[in-house]
């Protein structure tokens, strides 16, 4: 019986998410061979308990289902799940580390009174000059989105405000 407590208690923790199912699946087939074998529902109810809390809107959904799922169909679902927050985190972490000024207006030199939608600091003869009150575009890496003067928010600029 220590299997089955096994299987109740192993969590994802650092685990891939395919060997998370993969250790899940072989405790359940070892106590297949013990002759205590485990229904698929039990193991799907294991399997999203061992879960950590970033997967509990999909744990939520998942048992909302009322179709018979299997526990392959389980595996490729988390599998999808485990690859969405992973793109998510690391645009939370893009997002985070770009730097933006919350209201660049309120600290903009008196240079930029008649033109306040300009990218160029005072020292107009060196483009790479970082002290300008707004943030670049960077022209190298057109995937990144620019980041809006007046309302700080990504997708467009203070020239294209909507």
């Amino acid at each position: 019986m220590a299997m089955k407590v096994q299987l109740q208690t192993l969590t994802k923790g650092y685990l891939s998410m395919l060997e998370y199912i993969e250790h899940k699946h072989s405790i359940a087939d070892s106590l297949a061979e013990n002759l205590h074998p485990i229904s698929d529902e039990d193991l799907i109810g294991y399997i999203l308990s061992g879960l950590d809390s970033s997967y509990s809107a999909f744990s939520t959904a998942f048992m909302m289902k009322s179709d018979d799922v299997f526990v392959d169909d389980l595996a490729g679902l988390l599998l999808q799940e485990e690859a969405r927050l992973e793109q998510e985190h690391v645009h939370q972490a893009v997002v985070v580390s770009q730097p933006t000024n919350p209201s660049p207006l309120l600290s903009t030199p008196a240079i930029y009174t008649t033109n306040r939608f300009s990218n160029r600091s005072s020292s107009t003869n060196n483009p790479n000059n970082s002290s300008s009150s707004f943030p670049r575009r960077n022209i190298d890496n057109p995937r990144r989105h620019p980041i809006c003067q007046l309302c700080s928010k990504p997708g467009h600029e203070a020239n294209n405000y909507w």
